[in-house]
């Protein structure tokens, strides 16, 4: 025969289960939040890694073609380097008319790079008890 539950037992037993919900609920947003800030440091590592790389071909770029323009197109060192020179500041120039677009674009990336569901998320909210 099956024992009689009183209130006070199913009431323990509520407590208990809501205490453990809550405790696995913020198990789980820790280990997302874990999850997420790995994931941002490695990108960012990552881009900061082809940055330099990138700044320090950029620079081996413009210093040759610096040189190329002095000895070949424009016989002066300063002629030479004097367009690549004004080369880079049209390219700053453009940079800072689009600035905007640009910060938008990363703002956008970083909010959807943190709100994005990973494919084996699995939305609780949407599953039937």
């Amino acid at each position: 025969m099956q024992e009689k539950k009183t209130v006070t037992s199913l009431l323990e037993e509520m407590k208990s289960d809501i205490s453990s919900y809550v405790v696995n609920t913020l198990g789980i947003a820790k280990l997302e939040g874990y999850e997420k800030i790995s994931k941002g440091s490695a990108t960012i590592s990552f881009i900061l890694l082809m940055f330099i790389l990138g700044f320090q071909f950029l620079g081996f770029l413009f210093f040759t073609l610096g040189f190329y323009l002095s000895e070949s197109v424009f016989d002066s060192f300063w002629k030479g380097f004097g367009v690549v020179a004004g080369l880079l500041l049209l390219i700053l120039f453009v940079l800072f008319l689009f600035k905007n677009v640009i910060k938008r674009n990363i703002t956008n990336s970083v909010v959807s790079f943190l709100m994005k569901k990973e494919d084996n998320e699995v939305d609780f909210s949407k599953i039937k008890q």
